[in-house]
């Protein structure tokens, strides 16, 4: 079976999974690293275009919220709120995400629209 082609061994799907839906919002925040996971939990600082830190986990519940000064990987902490995706999660907390989002959907639209 060539790597292209294999599967995720079950313990790095979470993982994998939290950094492939971050990796795509590149352009509307600062950026972000990996801080834990295991099989069934990861989780990321994602540094905010405002400057601001959050951590972010992925479960199977979906995406969920922290402050920096919690243990996201406590299985007995979990916030209120889940997320089914981690656009979701953003707007929420950052009005410069949504922002920047629609400035890339534009220049895109606009680019598309005038034929060089």
């Amino acid at each position: 079976m060539s790597s292209s082609t294999k599967q995720s061994e079950p313990s790095s799907f979470v993982r994998e999974e939290l950094e492939r839906a971050l990796a795509e919002q590149s352009p509307a925040i600062a950026g972000f690293e990996l801080i834990s996971s295991s099989p069934l939990k990861a989780a990321a600082r994602v540094d905010l275009l405002e400057g601001e830190p959050i951590i972010v986990s992925l479960t199977s519940r979906g995406f969920q919220l922290h402050s920096p000064s919690e243990a996201p990987m406590d299985p007995d902490h979990d916030s209120e709120a889940v997320f089914e995706t981690v656009e979701q999660l953003l707007q929420t907390v950052s009005p410069q995400y949504e922002l920047s989002r629609r400035n890339a959907l534009l220049a895109k639209l606009e680019s598309l629209a005038d034929p060089a």
